[in-house]
């Protein structure tokens, strides 16, 4: 159709004159109006009865949305005549919706963390409305019709994906496909099913500012509510170098509004590579029919990179993130290993037991300015202090490390430490704490990494395996190892290695405790990224339980404002909100004030206010005096709960005599609404 017929049929229908602009389809004809409101004129040249069910349908959905207050998507126009869907001839249509202002998702290079998890509210929040949605049964036939994106129907690609140029694209594209077909389609047909989008791409989200929009439901189906979800969560790793992380923060947002089951979870990476596969696979096939429209290969740059990058990634590793992302323990075997730990009684580390050895800190954080940081400097804080052995913390956030994985600067720097130093002088011996196995073992000779490293395998009474691995040791000690050498509990492992030995580290044994390796071997992270803490914390495990020293060595380190909000959303109930747009992350208190992390100051006239002021001194030692002795609740007799309510009754004007104690205000206002 041509713009002049466009526009006449625009001001017969709609009463709309605008300027008016062509855009790029797939399928039908669109053109921008443009005027004091902006639409979108969608035509459609070739219509018969199955296709007029289907635009019919769109409207009722886009206007069950809009009725539900869900304004995420277009609205649908009506026309003079109050339709919303008219035929300019026998075997055509066309409708008219809003148009919303902004950027296709696909046109910016890089998007935060933040923004990816809206984008999963956003396709959650659709999903979770369309849930309550009926449809009739003609409704449905429409949706189950044969259609290349309807990801129920992926085996039928293996027919042309023959038709993919690239034989190592086309291997992991059959490659997925069949596992697809053979172990997770049968899973997925027992899920509930509901009309979801379909077809949450990059160039299907439009952002406006802080606003997403989802436009285009030109390709819903009746499916399983985690079919929507993958298809949106294949496009936000497209241009990353690590596209699992942009998929979990994904999940995490739409988890939040909509949650996922565990048998969802368990099959979404291989949903997205379904998706990728069937994009790179359905491009082939319409570019093999129609060569001159770019619009098909409108994400096929970065596609198969994306969907090769997923085929490699271990699978465990992307478990464990999509496992954090819902507010899980990453590992599901984590708690096993606990468990298990918590009721063995490992060997010595060393010649001696932790409790029979004097032992001083080392602080390398952040927050250090001054960090013992060569051997000489150790040497001389352990000759101040008399102590014989030195401890390094678990999860600090160190300022000791090179490179660029390691950039300070960056958000997703590794900077925190995973494992506990234990620094004594060179030659030391270590020792075996369990029974175990070595698994693997090498000399990471680059500057600053381990030297002689060797990981031992364990297995608890329920054959549970995990890990320990053992960094910074001697050169001599590596002719001893083997892999699938059995080490007994209290076995001779090797020594702490020399400073050069260590590539630049003062002598220690950098000692990890890991529920699994991650695909990643003897490379396996001692330092995690800053913004997945909780991730690898459910991963690589507090040392401690092994160790058993009865100081401590977990730093509790601070992360980032950012990494505790999206925390917060999949850990703690919704109906717990926070104050502010960008919610504080408030961390001492004192008289009338409260201080972030930056040591800010906050007047504090919102909070459950301290009447004397935060932390007053009377106060805290009160409480502190109260809690050594008893610390329980009004189930018991105590005369001190009968004085302190006679006094403050007695501050009450008659005939006021009765106290309840209760948490906080807004108890106090339920429980006198229930009076």
């Amino acid at each position: 159709m041509k713009d002049i017929e466009a526009k006449s049929l625009l001001k017969k229908n709609w009463g709309v004159e605008a300027q008016i602009s062509a855009l790029p389809s797939e399928r039908d004809i669109n053109f921008k109006i443009t005027g004091k409101k902006n639409y979108v004129l969608k035509i459609y040249p070739k219509v018969d009865a199955s296709l007029k069910i289907k635009l019919n349908l769109q409207n009722r959905v886009l206007k069950f949305l809009e009725d539900n207050k869900v304004n995420t998507s277009p609205a649908v126009v009506p026309t003079k005549s109050k339709k919303l869907l008219i035929n300019p001839s026998k075997n055509s249509a066309a409708r008219l919706l809003t148009f919303h202002e902004g950027t296709a998702w696909g046109v910016k290079g890089e998007h935060t963390g933040e923004e990816i998890e809206q984008l999963g509210r956003l396709i959650a929040t659709v999903d979770k409305n369309l849930n309550s949605m009926k449809i009739s049964k003609e409704e449905r036939k429409s949706l189950d019709a044969s259609f290349i994106w309807n990801m129920l129907q992926a085996e039928k690609l293996l027919a042309w994906s023959s038709k993919i140029a690239d034989s190592k694209v086309q291997a992991v594209v059959d490659k997925t496909l069949n596992n697809y077909k053979k172990n997770v389609l049968p899973k997925l047909k027992q899920m509930p099913m509901q009309v979801i989008h379909n077809d949450g791409n990059d160039y299907n989200i439009i952002e406006d500012k802080d606003k997403l929009v989802l436009i285009d439901f030109g390709d819903m189906i009746y499916a399983p509510k985690v079919v929507g979800a993958a298809v949106a969560a294949a496009y936000v790793g497209l241009k990353s170098n690590d596209p699992v992380k942009q998929i979990a923060q994904f999940v995490r947002g739409y988890h939040s509004v909509n949650p996922l089951s565990l048998d969802e979870i368990a099959i979404f990476i291989e949903l997205v590579k379904v998706r990728l596969a069937s994009s790179v696979a359905n491009a082939a096939l319409q570019r093999s029919n129609n060569p001159d429209n770019d619009y098909l290969s409108i994400s096929q740059k970065d596609v198969p990179d994306c969907l090769i990058a997923l085929d490699k990634f271990d699978s465990y590793f992307t478990l464990f993130r999509l496992r954090n992302a819902i507010g899980l323990e990453a590992n599901p075997n984590a708690k096993a290993v606990r468990d298990y730990l918590l009721v063995t009684k490992p060997a010595n580390l060393l010649d001696k037991s932790f409790s029979d050895l004097k032992r001083v800190y080392i602080n390398w954080s952040f927050d250090n300015p001054e960090i013992a940081r060569s051997t000489k400097e150790i040497e001389d804080l352990m000759a101040k202090s008399g102590a014989q052995v030195t401890i390094g913390y678990y999860c600090e956030n160190r300022n000791v490390y090179q490179g660029e994985a390691f950039n300070p600067a960056a958000d997703s720097a590794r900077t925190f430490h995973l494992g506990v130093d234990v620094g004594m002088p060179a030659g030391t011996p270590i020792y075996a704490p369990l029974d175990g196995v070595i698994e693997i073992f090498n000399n990471n000779s680059t500057h600053l990494d381990y030297g002689p490293v060797v990981i031992l395998r364990h297995k608890t009474d329920q054959e549970v395996p995990f890990w320990t691995l053992y960094g910074h040791l001697s050169i001599d000690s590596m002719p001893d190892w083997k892999v699938g050498k059995e080490i007994k509990a209290g076995g001779l492992i090797g020594r702490m290695g020399k400073e050069e030995e260590n590539v630049g580290w003062p002598p220690h044994t950098h000692f990890q405790l890991l529920t699994d390796l991650c695909g990643m071997g003897i490379d396996i992270y001692g330092v995690a990224p800053r913004d997945e803490i909780a991730l690898w914390r459910g991963i690589s495990l507090n040392p401690n339980l092994i160790l058993g020293i009865e100081s401590g060595t977990d730093a509790h380190a601070k992360i980032s404002p950012a990494s505790i909000k999206s925390d917060r959303r999949v850990v703690i109930s919704q109906n717990l909100s926070l104050n502010f747009k960008n919610p504080v992350n408030i961390l001492a208190g004192s008289g009338a004030y409260l201080f972030d992390e930056k040591g800010k100051s906050y007047l504090d006239l919102v909070n459950n206010v301290a009447h004397v002021g935060h932390g007053h001194p009377r106060v805290v030692a009160a409480a502190a005096a109260q809690m050594s002795v008893l610390n329980t609740n009004t189930r018991y007799l105590h005369q001190t709960v009968v004085e302190y309510g006679k006094a403050i009754t007695s501050s009450m004007p008659d005939p006021l005599s009765v106290i309840f104690f209760v948490n906080s205000g807004s108890e106090a206002n339920d429980l006198a609404i229930r009076l």
